[in-house]
């Protein structure tokens, strides 16, 4: 670990262990023997609950909002414009400022994980997953109401030269080549955003979005904040066909409620972001988007998108489709919660195409434990390009195995292949205010027998992981 990554996480860990001060969410004991009712405050909607012994609330009616879909919950507020199950577990502090007129919560995420990727492409390397996300929703008068939010990540300090090690990920440039086999950093500034919503009629309420950077209308919402996903420290293979338009570099949105569908549309700059992490760049809209979302119940959203994208990719231009459908599930018991995830997409591009389908899970039980898993098939362009990890690839050591490549020279030959994941958490220490958790999990891979002769037979990589993030809002 170098000392910039040091000083990042260890900063990170006092400021998360800080907030183990924030006052506990929920009806306090304290507030239980003044006879103080919680409930009539704004932001707060405690009924039916109860406490653990370590001072976790398992029951509690989720925190109201504007911005919540159908059923005007957080919970249910995605990453941008995005909506997730209404049933969902939360994750944040919760607290009210300029006199309880402002309801807002702010939510952390810091993963440190050794990353060991098996086969001959395979290398190990300490890395962090990270975030810190804040959000306040302000009433202006009835039935309307502004949202500021803001995420930033220590990514770009915590990340490997090259990306983080990941067998046959690709999307983005490391030092003008194509990232092969290595994930990339988030943007320092993943979202600054400001949203209006107004309720018209009982089952009408319209939208409006812009972020500089923010997440336009497209696919599901990003993997990070996909209950789903939530213990998995990697990225889906499939994640630059599905979800990639999470961080954009200038989008507006608008969109609609009606009933339990929310119909949206985005312009945006098509671009995405380039090498230089810690800036957000700048340029007109040249590309757009459309989704549907649909709220069956409070345990479903079910989704379907299609995005027009201008030069996309600094190293291949040309326009880019990506079409995407998605379905997502929660529901919350007492002590855990189950969710799961399905999504297909597909990017048709000026130089070749890229599809992927996912299903990952996740089940938290007896409160402190988690079960979670993926599984994913993508068929890819680019696995035999130049650049793996921050340095050259294999070809010049294949000597022999040249000619049973697939056109290692052409980078549009596609390779399908499968990962599954399979995982397991535990929270270690609990609170109302901070959770600490200690986690593995296991990918194994289906390799295409044309791809053999660099990646090796069925490759196994394994990940060990220190999860901190806040307590759990029931």
């Amino acid at each position: 670990m170098n000392k910039l990554f040091s000083v990042c996480f260890i900063s990170l860990l006092f400021a998360l262990a800080g907030c183990s001060s924030l006052p506990k969410q929920g009806i306090s004991s304290e507030d239980k023997e003044l006879g103080h009712d919680m409930s009539s405050m704004p932001g707060h909607q405690h009924q039916h609950q109860h406490e653990t012994a370590d001072g976790d609330y398992l029951k509690a009616e989720p925190m109201p909002s504007n911005f919540g879909g159908p059923y005007q919950r957080m919970n249910a507020i995605g990453s941008g414009t995005s909506l997730i199950p209404a049933d969902s577990p939360a994750y944040m502090w919760h607290f009210n400022l300029f006199e309880d007129k402002a309801n807002c919560m702010a939510h952390a995420e810091l993963k440190v994980s050794f990353n060991s990727q098996g086969g001959p492409r395979g290398v190990s390397a300490l890395q962090s997953q990270n975030w810190l996300m804040a959000s306040c929703e302000v009433p202006v008068w009835d039935n309307s109401a502004f949202q500021f939010r803001a995420m930033l990540t220590a990514e770009p300090f915590t990340t490997p030269p090259g990306g983080v090690p990941q067998l046959f990920q690709t999307g983005e440039t490391y030092r003008g080549r194509e990232i092969v086999d290595a994930q990339h950093p988030h943007n320092l500034f993943s979202e600054l955003s400001i949203a209006f919503t107004q309720k018209l009629s009982e089952n009408f309420r319209y939208y409006l979005y812009f972020g500089l950077p923010g997440d336009r209308e497209e696919g599901p919402t990003a993997f990070m904040h996909r209950a789903s996903a939530l213990e998995n420290p990697a990225v889906p293979l499939c994640h630059h066909c599905m979800d990639a338009g999470h961080i954009t570099n200038g989008v507006f949105s608008a969109g609609v409620d009606v009933g339990k569908l929310r119909l949206g549309a985005s312009v945006f700059r098509g671009q995405e972001p380039g090498e230089n992490r810690y800036i957000i760049a700048s340029g007109g809209f040249d590309s757009y988007s459309i989704r549907a979302q649909y709220a069956a119940n409070e345990n479903w959203v079910l989704g379907a998108s299609y995005a027009a994208v201008h030069n996309a990719e600094v190293l291949h231009p040309g326009d880019m489709e990506r079409y995407t459908v998605f379905a997502q599930y929660s529901k919350r018991f007492d002590g855990g919660y189950t969710a799961v995830s399905a999504v297909v997409g597909h990017n048709q591009e000026a130089h070749g195409t890229l599809s992927g389908g996912l299903l990952e899970g996740t089940i938290n039980f007896l409160d402190r434990n988690y079960l979670y898993g993926r599984g994913e098939c993508v068929n890819k362009p680019g696995l035999t390009d130049m650049n793996i990890y921050g340095r050259p690839g294999l070809e010049h050591e294949l000597s022999g195995h040249e000619h049973s490549l697939v056109a290692t020279n052409d980078s549009n030959a596609n390779s399908t292949v499968c990962a599954l994941t399979a995982g397991y958490a535990r929270d270690v220490y609990a609170s109302s205010a901070l959770r600490v958790g200690l986690g593995f999990d296991v990918t194994g891979y289906v390799v295409p027998s044309e791809l053999e002769a660099i990646y090796g037979s069925n490759p196994i990589s394994f990940m060990l992981n220190i999860r901190i993030r806040p307590g759990r809002m029931f």
